[in-house]
């Protein structure tokens, strides 16, 4: 169940025409704003765009403000590039300022997709085979951004990488930064992007299954925390329930009376039913020494008891022969 929630995450939705004239439009309203941002990010969502302040100011900033250099980098900028990550680390907005006039977002995306191409090439020329795009692409960003960041910058977001990979990575990428596809690599080289290239498989699987394993305790975390609160709401609704019977003196505690369901018994019909049968029993029983004739001196009925509406019992009589005369038997029968 906590698989099938994790895997059903919001995918990237791309910016549309409509929504990137309508952002220019709220820069052109809010830039000299205070909190600008968040007035934008609040206008957009009234339209119906979910964009939160960091997408929307990357968004403009790295796509739509014409004012920034967003041209690929020469060979003379990107040598420097890798100085000044050398110097600054993660620091994208201080290098982004000695740049050209790029922004601290299109320096790092660029930046970072340069390493995973000249990586991919290096897999290539090291395994002669077509799958490097394939193992560059499963590596996590963070993967990469941790081995060039700082170590005063190094947080709980971040991979802990070892020294000796670390620098083994930088070295590889600074020495063969201009690359080409297809050139051939040493076999000292090829020997070195193995021995990375195996390290950081490991790391990259250990990562995701972490990245698993968080998500899922923060989805328990989540469900217990709406429990607890589904559980006060319900306390306070209960507690101020109690109140207002105290305040209108009404019994706090009062039980359920409930009803016993019996059957429904008619005494005198069943009575009835029950002496008929006796009598019928009776008078099959003393059939053999009376005999039944069509014609009888009189009919004897049963005494009229209290019907039910809904019982109408049958009128029985007994026919005595003209010759037996023997009434004390009939009556007592």
């Amino acid at each position: 169940m906590l698989n099938e929630s994790i895997s059903q995450q919001k995918k990237r939705i791309l910016w549309t025409d409509e929504e990137d004239k309508l952002l220019k439009q709220l820069v052109n309203k809010y830039q000299n704003e205070r909190l600008g941002w968040k007035q934008i990010s609040k206008a957009l969502r009234k339209q119906g765009y979910e964009r939160n302040t960091k997408a929307c100011r990357e968004r403009f900033f790295n796509y739509l403000d014409i004012s920034f250099n967003k041209s690929e980098l020469t060979q003379l900028e990107l040598d420097k590039l890798f100085e000044l990550v050398k110097v600054y680390g993660n620091k994208w907005t201080c290098i982004a300022e000695e740049l050209n006039h790029r922004t601290d977002q299109d320096i790092k995306n660029k930046f970072y997709a340069h390493v995973k191409k000249v990586f991919r090439r290096l897999l290539k020329a090291s395994f002669k085979t077509n799958e490097s795009s394939l193992i560059t692409a499963k590596l996590q960003p963070l993967l990469i951004s941790s081995i060039f960041c700082q170590e005063n910058e190094m947080d709980l977001k971040q991979i802990h990488i070892r020294d000796d990979m670390k620098q083994l990575f930088k070295s590889l990428i600074t020495q063969n930064k201009s690359i080409q596809q297809g050139h051939q690599i040493n076999e000292e080289t090829r020997e070195k992007v193995k021995q990375i290239s195996s390290y950081l498989e490991k790391e990259n699987q250990i990562y995701l299954q972490n990245k698993i394993t968080r998500k899922e305790n923060k989805l328990k975390t989540k469900i217990k925390q709406r429990n607890q609160k589904f559980k006060f709401t319900y306390n306070e609704i209960e507690q101020q329930k109690i109140l207002n019977k105290i305040q209108n003196k009404q019994s706090i505690f009062v039980l359920p009376i409930k009803t016993l369901d019996f059957p429904f018994m008619d005494f005198n019909t069943n009575f009835e039913n029950v002496y008929n049968q006796i009598q019928q029993s009776k008078i099959f029983e003393n059939e053999s020494q009376h005999q039944i004739i069509l014609s009888t001196p009189f009919n004897w009925q049963y005494p009229s008891f209290k019907i039910d509406s809904f019982y109408q019992p049958e009128l029985f009589s007994q026919t005595i022969h003209s010759d037996s005369y023997n009434y004390q038997t009939i009556w007592n029968a």
